[in-house]
């Protein structure tokens, strides 16, 4: 009596069990024959038609977000793209163009509005950026006008928005404050400060730090790209 309703209570669970182990064995049945058929019989990459590509880039080296202090930006403004930026992003338009207009005939060689859709943020860097690879990827030649579409820094969705995300904002609230009050951070940020004369009292971080010294490396022309 006690192993008959045993053996019922155990019936949902391990025919639950069972179906998803047979599921799993049949999915892997039907792969392997899949598997074995492209094997007997290569795909004739000639029959496969490109249909969409999409591009997600960041834009080019640029100047520090926030100068260090008593440090000069050499007229730039903050957060500008440099003309190591811009050959950067020319460098990708090109590299693109060999790809998809040369190596793949996807895209005509001079620009077409119905051909591309361009987005970007409304951010002078990431619009100029845009320019750049645009004029990399097709050589300065238009059939229409090229239209940039933005959204409204209080609606964007492309960075981190404190602005429109109450959520966010909450979340992040003091975090960069709290890291540099954490055991040890204060002291090697204070050794630092005083071994590039900055003065205690000067609100920097590590974060404007980082941000200065690879906006310096950026000068040497290595192609790496930034963030916002």
């Amino acid at each position: 009596m006690i192993t008959g309703v045993f053996s019922m209570r155990l019936w949902t669970p391990v025919g639950v069990l069972t179906s998803l182990a047979y599921c799993l064995h049949q999915r892997r049945v039907a792969l392997a024959e899949l598997q074995g058929a492209d094997d007997q019989r290569p795909v004739d990459r000639s029959l496969l038609k490109l249909k969409m590509v999409q591009v997600v880039f960041r834009h080019g080296a640029r100047s520090p977000l926030k100068p260090l202090p008593l440090e000069e930006q050499g007229g730039m403004f903050a957060g500008q793209l440099t003309k190591v930026g811009m050959q950067q992003m020319f460098a990708l338009g090109e590299r693109l163009r060999k790809n998809y207009v040369e190596d793949i005939p996807f895209l005509s060689p001079t620009f077409n509005p119905q051909e591309v859709f361009i987005r970007s943020t409304n951010i002078f860097r990431n619009l100029e950026s845009t320019r750049c690879l645009l004029a990399g990827l097709f050589q300065c030649q238009k059939e229409g006008p090229i239209i940039i579409h933005t959204d409204e820094a209080d609606s964007e969705v492309l960075y981190p928005n404190y602005q429109s995300c109450w959520s966010l904002r909450q979340r992040t609230r003091g975090r960069r404050k709290a890291a540099s009050l954490q055991p040890g951070i204060s002291e090697d940020l204070k050794k630092v400060k005083e071994g590039m004369g900055i003065d205690s009292s000067d609100e920097v971080d590590f974060f404007i730090l980082l941000d200065n010294v690879a906006a310096e490396q950026e000068k040497t022309g290595s192609c790496r790209f930034h963030g916002s």
